[in-house]
């Protein structure tokens, strides 16, 4: 099997409601960066950290990294100046990795379908690549957005394959009505797996 049909392989298991997922991302922390940067053209880290960097000002604010992975976002975050972030992350091999960059204050693993087990409140949170077509969805973003201080901004992307193919106009659909404690602010259009010709959402929450 060639290198680009091996990535497109997984991509498809990711993509796919069945199979262990953890066991998915164990299997692949140790090549990710690469297989994600090199061969898919993945950008969803730059463009949502950019975002993040325009809306948070204080460097020195507690930050949470929901499904870290391998640390592509703490690295970011870290070389703009923030210096308290925190991580977490379904695979344990993916936060191997992320501790191996000292970039993150604490990690922890965290299946993100269940409350994020933390008592103490964030500034801000941000969450690239964990929102697709299976998994977390939607009625999963109060887990990460309860864990915000009153006015905490969280930026979240989704897979602009997912957005549409999983219709997420639909699960999102009457979302500020829903909830009490938090609202999207704004969803926009970024670019997100730009070799496979796949967009993204890049979406602002805020904690009320």
């Amino acid at each position: 099997m060639s290198k680009t049909n091996e990535v497109d392989a997984r991509l498809d298991r990711i993509y796919s409601s069945t199979g262990d997922k953890r066991a998915l991302f164990d299997e692949m922390a140790a090549t990710y960066d690469h297989d994600l940067i090199n061969d898919l053209g993945y950008v969803a880290d730059a463009v949502a950290c950019d975002k993040f960097i325009s809306l948070e000002s204080d460097r020195n604010a507690r930050i949470l990294d929901v499904g870290c992975g391998t640390g592509l976002v703490g690295r970011r975050l870290k070389a703009a100046g923030y210096s308290d972030i925190h991580g977490t992350d379904y695979s344990s091999k993916m936060l191997d990795e992320a501790r191996s960059t000292n970039v993150y204050s604490s990690l922890q693993q965290q299946d993100l379908t269940l409350p994020i087990e933390s008592t103490e409140k964030f500034d801000a949170a941000i969450a690239v690549g964990v929102f697709g077509f299976s998994g977390p969805t939607a009625e999963h973003f109060v887990n990460i957005t309860d864990r915000l201080k009153p006015g905490g901004i969280t930026l979240l992307t989704v897979n602009g394959k997912a957005w549409v193919n999983a219709d997420w106009e639909t699960k999102l659909s009457g979302f500020n009505e829903a909830h009490a404690s938090v609202q999207i602010i704004e969803i926009e259009t970024i670019d997100y797996l730009t070799a496979e010709g796949i967009d993204g959402r890049l979406l602002t929450l805020k904690t009320l």
